[in-house]
């Protein structure tokens, strides 16, 4: 297995692209701790599935948007087994609302969680990690670098965020970790209306909406030896969507 060895942590691990990854990285031999903003019901579930195939998973807390929680998320996770190789940042919030009705706290809340908790709990990773193999991998959106109205603030907190994480690679290359963005367009992680997946299937080059596993499936790449000279990249996973993602981005976790 090609993470034999290695220890994972991915936020927002709960359900859906989270979930996802969670599984795929423990199916391929990584030790997982799955985190969960409150709630631990579904993200025990998801850390059971993944003990009864044979893996290893736990489970910690934290709203990271909240003061310094996404640090003491990150110090938990490490403390689970000593070490971690591998940091997956997928908790965010998409959905953000007409610019002329944003409210202040709206907006520092979108900020704080999807833009001030990934730099915080990356930079937390680079202090705490000694692997040789550390890995970062940003879930960012499409909407990061397409049009999506309604979603501005999301869009720029996702640009910021993916220009963030081509930086830090450049300060953390030496040490031999990688760090790279994931661009998911829709994704079926939950309801949507029947309506739009058909009209966002057609807009793409293979007639379909991406599942959490075609993302998983991408990051586990990423994750591994294999993509040992991949850094400071974002890679869209949109199955070749050419159309605006307007209607997208409120889909995409």
């Amino acid at each position: 297995m090609r993470l034999a060895g290695r220890t994972a942590f991915v936020t927002g691990s709960s359900r859906g692209i989270g979930a996802a990854i969670a599984r795929r990285l423990a199916a391929d031999g990584a030790k997982v701790v799955l985190h969960a903003s409150r709630s631990a019901e579904r993200a025990n579930e998801v850390a059971e599935a993944i003990r009864a195939q044979g893996g290893t998973a736990d489970v910690v807390l934290g709203d990271l948007a909240g003061g310094d929680t996404a640090i003491r998320v990150m110090d938990e996770a490490f403390a689970v087994h000593g070490a971690l190789d591998i940091f997956v940042s997928n908790a965010g919030a998409p959905m953000s609302g007409p610019i002329v009705e944003l409210e202040p706290a709206v907006l520092d809340a979108h900020l704080a969680l999807n833009l001030r908790a990934v730099i915080l709990a990356t930079a937390q990773f680079a202090r705490l990690t000694t692997s040789e193999h550390g890995r970062v991998v940003l879930i960012s959106s499409a909407s990061a670098s397409q049009p999506a109205c309604g979603g501005a603030v999301y869009s720029a907190a996702k640009a910021g965020a993916e220009g963030f994480i081509r930086s830090a690679a450049q300060e953390l290359g030496e040490r031999g970790i990688t760090l790279n963005s994931v661009e998911p367009g829709m994704t079926l992680s939950r309801e949507a209306p029947q309506a739009a997946v058909d009209k966002i299937a057609g807009w793409t080059a293979l007639r379909r909406v991406g599942m959490p596993e075609d993302i998983a499936d991408i990051v586990a790449f990423l994750a591994s030896d294999e993509a040992r000279w991949l850094t400071g990249l974002t890679i869209p996973a949109t199955g070749g969507q050419v159309a605006s993602a307007t209607t997208i981005f409120a889909y995409d976790k």
